[in-house]
């Protein structure tokens, strides 16, 4: 009898319900696939046709590995619970993977019903409510052949501890090919209560179905009694495999990286070969990356390492065996989806540390430092991207709580990993801080100077070229440099005036405007100076830059037979985009063409149009909505005019037969003389 799953569905801590959307999406890759594996009606075909359906599943469809290497083990198949045993072997370079895995309750009902809707693309009998012996062939003959090429989620890497990032694939450990084999129990339980003869067109003689959903008895297994509680409908698989790992020459010191994310119920044992020495450096559990992201896109800039605060969902354990190799235990247990999770092992055969206090880096503030804010009163001064490159420690900067305090008036806090207080209106706050690691060492204190600087005006709010702008200097305050330029947007400007220096008068400098849309024109500064930190700020002062109609030139213009036209140049003084529209008499006609600064109408004819005077006007408008015109008055009317009659020539009422003239009597008589002789 099969084993009975030990994970029954009043386990409800570990059923987790997949993502519809991926599911769906696996099951129609796998019946896809299944497509292609199907004997067809005719077996008279090549070796070498063979081969091709094998690869491809269908006319310009991706090939098996093309569709299966986008998801996981987990999207294939949606388990409860799952136990994954990985034996690392003696030379690092493989691994061999056990695995089994528990689908219980109605989650198993809902496997059932999705491969039954999708297996009618194979079978004449899918989507009908029943799943049958004949179909699950199908699934098992292409589960093993599409794992093998689905994500590890899995990284090993020896050298120095890493993070992932560019450069740096994390997830570099996959299948070993035709080296995977999935196994499945009680798919369709041969025991069902509801179970009948296959009724499917083709089916084999030994195929029976039975429900995707059971009825409310749940009575999958008729050789069981109902009363003894047991989940007669569950699922169980097993994975038997073998891991290709590539990056490990030494491993005296290795990073073993797992993403866990969208995971929950599982259990992973990896044991590594016997090494002495080998131990646990450190353990981070890091939110954010996605498993699924592309292989090139890391999905944002790798953590620090030491620097990540994970959110408890996940936990490891070790354990020395009694030969000496040690395992490596990690639970991922997702408590909601969608979320990605790194979880990065870093191990050593070094010797461990001595526990050394925290010591400040070169990236935080000095001790003295004056640290300038924009504006005053309740704000965070630094969050934990600031932060966590404040200290170095042997244990992770994570585990450093950062101690600081001042003046009661100031209002200091450290929550969230972020440092926040209240900054002084006028006057200047004094803030100490320290790190203090798990032993209880100091990274000793450093005192900072936290305040409004300078107060900042314009004496107009209509922008000019160049634009005075006045700094006003907080009393107290060590000298310092400011850069000042402009900026169309909430956001740092492209380009920056100064350095001016400030001191303990007020001054007023005219700043030049460069690239300035109109509009709002913000103000952008940048703070510089001897112990004084360095910030970037941006001001809206109510400052605005009105918008200037562009500049439109008429170059030529004239007739060309029956047509008309004219063309010139165009600018904007704002650098806007400038949009033409062509008028006839006041109506929209045609289009003007542009090239570079250049414009031109195309030929009108007016033989077309009524005789008279039109008014031809070419309109420009800018972004702002600002528009120059430019218009000719064109009068068509010698296009219809008639032409004058060629005048006759004066007749002669003497004779009633034109006059012959000298010539032609002289010719006539020559003629008759001719003609005479010849008769004779």
């Amino acid at each position: 009898m099969p084993p009975i799953a030990i994970f029954p569905e009043t386990l409800s801590g570990f059923v987790m319900k997949r993502v519809a959307d991926v599911q769906i999406v696996v099951l129609l890759t796998i019946f896809a696939l299944m497509a292609s594996w199907l004997p067809m009606a005719s077996q008279n075909v090549s070796i070498e046709e063979e081969v091709i359906r094998s690869e491809q599943l269908g006319p310009d469809e991706p090939t098996l590995e093309e569709r299966c290497s986008t998801i996981t083990f987990e999207d294939m198949f949606d388990y409860t619970k799952a136990i994954f045993n990985v034996q690392i072997s003696s030379d690092w370079n493989s691994a061999d993977v056990q695995a089994v895995a528990w689908v219980n309750g109605t989650l198993a009902d809902d496997v059932r019903q999705s491969l039954d809707e999708y297996i009618a693309q194979i079978y004449p009998s899918g989507d009908d409510g029943w799943i049958s012996t004949d179909e699950r062939e199908g699934v098992r003959a292409i589960a093993s052949e599409c794992v093998q090429y689905t994500i590890t989620r899995m990284g090993m890497r020896d050298g120095s501890p890493h993070r992932g990032g560019e450069g740096t694939d994390w997830k570099n450990v996959s299948w070993k090919e035709d080296e995977v084999l999935v196994e499945e129990w009680n798919l369709v339980p041969p025991r069902h209560s509801e179970s009948r003869e296959c009724s499917g067109l083709g089916s084999n003689s030994d195929c029976f179905e039975v429900p995707v959903y059971p009825n409310n008895e749940r009575d999958c297994d008729t050789d069981l009694d109902l009363s003894s509680g047991i989940d007669e409908c569950r699922l169980m698989l097993w994975l038997n495999a073998t891991l290709t790992i590539s990056n490990i020459n030494d491993p005296s010191q290795f990073t073993l990286a797992y993403n866990a994310s969208n995971m929950s119920g599982a259990e992973y044992h990896i044991t590594f070969p016997v090494t002495e020495g080998l131990r646990l450096d450190m353990w981070e559990e890091c939110e954010g990356r996605d498993v699924q992201a592309e292989l090139d896109d890391f999905a944002g800039v790798a953590p620090l390492r030491g620097s990540c605060i994970g959110d408890g969902s996940s936990t490891y354990s070790l354990i020395e065996n009694e030969d000496g190799s040690l395992t490596y235990s990690f639970y991922p247990n997702m408590p909601q989806w969608p979320i990605g999770e790194d979880i990065f092992a870093d191990f050593t055969t070094a010797p461990i540390p001595v526990d050394e206090p925290p010591v400040w880096t070169e990236n935080a503030p000095s001790d003295g430092a004056w640290i300038p804010r924009v504006n005053s009163g309740p704000q965070i001064v630094a969050n934990w991207d600031q932060i966590q490159h404040w200290f170095e420690d042997e244990a992770g900067v994570s585990n450093l709580n950062l101690n600081c305090r001042g003046n009661s008036d100031l209002a200091i806090s450290y929550s969230a990993r972020e440092l926040s207080m209240e900054v002084p209106e006028a006057g200047i706050g004094e803030l100490v801080c320290e790190a203090i690691d798990n032993a209880g060492q100091s990274s000793g204190n450093r005192t900072w100077n936290i305040g409004v600087p300078f107060d900042i005006s314009t004496s107009s709010t209509d922008l000019s070229d160049p634009h005075p702008i006045t700094i006003s200097p907080a009393e107290g305050w060590p000298d310092f440099s400011v850069e000042i330029g402009f900026s169309s947007t909430f956001s740092e400007a492209d380009s920056h005036s100064g350095p001016y220096l400030i001191q303990e008068s007020v001054i007023t400098e005219n700043i030049p405007v460069v690239g300035i849309v109109p509009g709002p024109a913000y103000v952008s500064v940048k703070i510089s100076g001897s112990n004084v930190n360095d910030i970037q700020a941006i001001f809206d002062l109510g400052i605005e830059k009105a918008s200037i109609a562009p500049i439109l030139t008429v170059n030529s213009e004239g007739w060309d037979g029956s047509s008309w036209a004219m063309s010139g140049q165009f600018s904007d003084p704002d650098g806007e985009e400038v949009n033409f529209v062509l008028k006839i008499d006041g109506s929209s006609i045609g289009s003007v063409s542009v090239s570079g600064n250049t414009w031109s109408t195309p030929p009108i004819d007016f033989s077309v149009w009524p005789e008279g005077i039109h008014i031809v006007e070419v309109q420009a408008c800018d972004e702002s909505g600002l528009c120059t015109n430019e218009q000719r008055s064109v009068n068509n009317s010698e296009l219809f005019a008639e032409p004058e009659p060629e005048p006759q020539q004066p007749k002669d009422n003497t004779s009633v037969l034109p006059s012959l003239g000298l010539v032609g009597l002289i010719i006539a008589s020559s003629a008759a003389l001719i003609y005479s002789g010849r008769r004779d």
